[in-house]
């Protein structure tokens, strides 16, 4: 029997899978190393495996890996990650010189996307887009059925789309304005401590959970949703100014690759459908803002395994675009 492996890299959690070719028969998940050198992280995944699928590595195939980027394709590195203490991981060729398995790495939501071609909402499909929302902001892009890279692999960075031109806020990037900066996970708690400070003191907003919430310094992005659920009049402001900017986000993204299908994935995503896709949804069906058709836009029916699937599909049939950049390979 031949089995791949996918290996999610995030700036929280990796996540490897164990696939047979029909589904996935094993899986582990661990915190993403933040402390040590370049090679934390592949050490990690390397000791990972070596312990939890010894008994399958002869038979495995090939090596998918979805990661946090930026990456630089050719040389199989993460470099210059916002949401992770190192300015660069070594990622794909430690891992292909100990197990002796071809590593195709690829950035995650890159991986997503192909992952919801092969398993997914864009089978059949040839323009699709996956859009995560979690941590960060990413995307991964099919055009024409081509898998879209760039010189470097890294062509899908709409997570630093502006969609601020006063450039209120600054990026872990270091650029203003930037979509991730507003509407991410990680950022969500900053966006809502400056709309706090510039909303008019007002006894309902006052004493709202929300500001009690800030007032401490303890506000997290679930609680933004989790209020606005629930009806706090503060958190349904934050939601609805990270709305319009994800609104902007989305046009930006459907004026410039013309999809088919976008999917949307990513713990905030996926957690506040109801808060964070379905309003985006609506207001693109109108269409305006819209230079094509509106695509259709949903959950990605992958949940929270498209990038570990999107790893495997990588494994299992690896595009020729990403191939032809992955010039490490030439190593094994």
């Amino acid at each position: 029997m031949k089995f791949f492996l996918g290996i999610d890299v995030g700036a929280t959690w990796i996540r490897i899978a164990l696939h047979d070719g029909s589904g996935i028969v094993k899986r582990v998940r661990f915190r993403t190393p933040r402390e040590g050198d370049e090679r934390s992280v592949p050490n990690a995944i390397i000791e990972t495996i070596k312990r939890e699928f010894r008994d399958c590595i002869d038979k495995v195939v090939a090596i998918g890996i979805g990661s946090i980027g930026p990456l630089d394709l050719a040389k199989g590195v993460i470099v210059g990650a916002p949401n992770v203490p190192f300015k660069r991981i070594d990622l794909a060729v430690p891992i292909m010189e100990v197990l002796r398995k071809p590593v195709y790495l690829a950035n995650d939501c890159v991986a997503a996307v192909w992952g919801e071609r092969m398993f997914g909402a864009a089978r059949g499909v040839d323009n699709a887009v996956y859009i995560t929302i979690s941590t960060g902001i990413g995307g991964g892009m099919i055009i024409n059925g081509a898998l879209l890279l760039g010189k470097k692999g890294n062509a899908h960075e709409i997570g630093h789309i502006v969609v601020d031109v006063e450039r209120r806020l600054r990026c872990n990037c270091g650029g203003y304005g930037h979509w991730e900066a507003y509407c991410s996970g990680a950022n969500i708690p900053r966006f809502a401590s400056y709309v706090i400070e510039r909303l008019p003191p007002t006894r309902e907003y006052r004493s709202s959970k929300l500001y009690r919430l800030w007032e401490e310094g303890s506000l997290r992005s679930e609680d933004v949703y989790s209020l606005a659920r629930a009806g706090d009049p503060l958190a349904r402001r934050v939601v609805e100014e990270v709305t319009r900017l994800n609104v902007a986000g989305f046009e930006s993204v459907i004026n410039l690759y013309d999809p088919e299908v976008v999917t949307v994935g990513g713990s905030v995503a996926l957690k506040n459908v109801d808060l964070v896709v379905e309003p985006v949804k609506q207001v693109l069906e109108v269409g305006r803002g819209l230079l094509t058709d509106p695509p259709r836009i949903e959950p990605t029916p992958l949940g929270d395994d498209a990038v570990l699937l999107g790893a495997i599909a990588i494994a299992m049939e690896t595009p020729p675009q990403l191939r032809g950049l992955l010039k490490y390979l030439e190593q094994l």
